[in-house]
């Protein structure tokens, strides 16, 4: 069960087009994407409309992870909600997009709008589904995110390619430097705000192996 977990403390950056990581946190601007379905019917997953709707959704993912230089996509995760039914009622989709402008090329795209235009047709026969979506424009020094004996997810399951062709990974070691704390990941402090925060504090990830 602890299988492609990294033990340690990490922390996302993103290298530039020439694959150098430097030395200021969070030095690009990177927009969030969030799609999904729910299905309010009490048959879960067997209710009308729902296999369809998931093909269309697994399907819009394998055509973006497909043309993800068009769109200028980062990496994209999957999620199911659980908790609320033991249908497993929700899927959502969480996307990380160099650009917004990126996300909506891919909405106006051949490759959503398929989906788009089949739901604009069936959905007034399905009321039980519904359908979501929120993006968000991180702006430079406006983001930060921080991991601990973790799987690869979220932010650090993206990577970019530089102008070598090659495809990087934005995990970095975070229990040194600028990276150790919120502030410094978000090139906002020094960070330092964990020396003084009081008696009996210890970092303990500063003296770790890993770092």
């Amino acid at each position: 069960m602890m299988d492609d977990l990294v033990m340690q403390k990490f922390s996302t950056a993103f290298p530039d087009s020439e694959g150098n990581y430097g030395d200021k946190p969070a030095d690009m601007s990177i927009a969030v994407l969030i799609i999904g379905f729910r299905n309010n019917h009490p048959l879960g997953i067997f209710a009308p409309g729902v296999k369809q709707i998931g093909e269309f959704f697994q399907q819009m993912v394998k055509d973006l992870e497909a043309h993800d230089e068009e769109f200028g996509l980062m990496g994209m995760t999957s999620w199911v909600n659980t908790a609320d039914r033991k249908t497993q009622n929700e899927g959502m989709n969480i996307g990380y997009f160099k650009t917004v402008e990126g996300i909506h090329d891919f909405a106006h795209s051949d490759y959503h709008m398929k989906a788009w235009k089949w739901w604009n047709a069936n959905y007034k026969q399905w009321p039980h589904m519904s359908i979501y979506h929120e993006i968000y424009h991180a702006p430079k020094g406006h983001w930060e995110s921080i991991y601990v004996n973790s799987h690869v997810s979220g932010l650090p399951s993206t990577r970019v390619k530089g102008d070598d062709g090659l495809w990087r990974s934005p995990i970095v070691d975070a229990s040194r430097g600028l990276l150790k704390t919120s502030g410094g990941r978000m090139s906002r402090s020094k960070g330092t705000e964990h020396d003084n925060i009081g008696d009996g504090w210890v970092d303990p990830y500063v003296n770790s192996e890993k770092s």
